[in-house]
């Protein structure tokens, strides 16, 4: 069942709020967590995105992507970071992101990035 939850792992207070005022004003639930275990406390059975940052070097992004693929191998994980870090963006892909994309499109596209994401 799709629902309109929407799971987000960042630990950037600024990003957090971003993405919560963001997305909540198109109808979405944004449950904001800083660990891999909170990405799995959702009200519902599965969210319809995970969004991940992986610019953050606290958190485990990539352990958190493939724990994603493993528990709701259909959910579309939205990964953002910074542009420059080529190596991060293609661990994200190889961990199981759908998409990865620079902070700054992230920052600018948002509701179109999960328009599209959650469409899919």
């Amino acid at each position: 069942m799709l629902t309109k939850t929407i799971v987000a792992l960042v630990a950037d207070l600024f990003f957090s709020v971003r993405i919560e005022t963001a997305l909540s004003k198109r109808g979405y639930e944004v449950v904001v967590v800083d660990t891999v275990e909170g990405l799995f406390r959702v009200p519902q059975d599965r969210p319809a995105l995970v969004i991940v940052d992986i610019g953050d070097m606290g958190l485990d992004w990539e352990k958190a992507i493939r724990a994603v693929r493993r528990t709701w191998p259909s959910v579309p994980v939205l990964a953002f970071g910074s542009h420059v870090d080529v190596d991060a963006r293609n661990r994200a892909l190889a961990a199981g992101a759908t998409r990865v994309v620079a902070r700054s499109r992230f920052v600018q596209a948002l509701p179109k990035l999960v328009a599209q994401l959650v469409a899919a």
